[in-house]
């Protein structure tokens, strides 16, 4: 008798143990995605306080001082760990007009949509993989003259918000090498109405984790994921 309860015994302790088995095996993986996400989701919401951050104290630098030359400390100062600098790019649009002095002839900032602004881009033609070290100011110029290039092969542009292009003087904008000769202070920029974008592409742990996210895109270019914040002001 004592043999056959034994025997009834081993057999649900058989049958528990292979259904803990089953049920981690397929409950492992949702775990394992959740937690996956949640640091990543972590890691972007850093990253996305950075490029505010960076956003608004160059935003303040260029209203006061007119120029970028304190643009690279201030990414350097806020730049998280785990992202390179070479991953953040920031392009300028420079403005001499608010609204059309002239009824029409010139525009102002106002008169074009989107006002100023235009597509989100993360800038440069090595967004593929980017230089580490590579200076946001540097990269900004060889894009052309603190601009976003002139061509959409020299961009990631973001999917969302897609408007237009607004960088030259049909725009009422100064061009790219009156824009250039103002934000490196070669020209005194003084009443100047200026639109800053700054953008980061962003980093994930790995492909797998980038899966999670879209992909890993976000932009008209496979594999890059950018974070964005923009600002807007005159220049004293």
């Amino acid at each position: 008798m004592l043999g056959f309860f034994k025997k009834i015994r081993s057999f649900f302790k058989k049958k528990s143990t292979g259904t803990a088995l089953l049920e981690t095996a397929l409950t492992l993986p949702i775990v394992l995605y959740v937690v996956f996400f949640a640091i990543e989701l972590v890691r972007i919401g850093l990253a996305q306080s950075a490029v505010d951050a960076i956003t608004k104290e160059c935003t303040f630098s260029l209203m006061a001082n007119g120029n970028t030359s304190k643009f690279d400390e201030i990414f350097a100062k806020y730049r998280p760990r785990g992202i390179p600098i070479g991953n953040f790019r920031y392009y300028a649009r420079l403005y001499p007009h608010m609204t059309s002095p002239d009824n029409g002839t010139t525009k102002g900032v106002m008169d074009v949509e989107p006002y100023g602004g235009e597509t989100i881009c993360w800038v440069g033609s090595d967004y593929a993989n980017p230089v580490s070290n590579a200076s946001p100011t540097q990269q900004a110029i060889n894009a052309g003259g603190y601009g976003t290039g002139d061509s959409d092969s020299k961009r990631a542009i973001l999917s969302k918000y897609k408007t237009k292009w607004t960088g030259d003087s049909n725009y009422g904008e100064v061009g790219w090498q009156e824009r250039k000769n103002l934000l490196n202070g070669e020209k005194s920029a003084s009443g100047y109405i200026f639109v800053l974008t700054v953008a980061v592409k962003f980093p994930f742990s790995s492909a797998f984790i980038a899966k999670l996210f879209n992909g890993g895109t976000n932009t008209d270019k496979p594999g890059v994921y950018i974070l964005w914040a923009r600002g807007s002001g005159m220049i004293n």
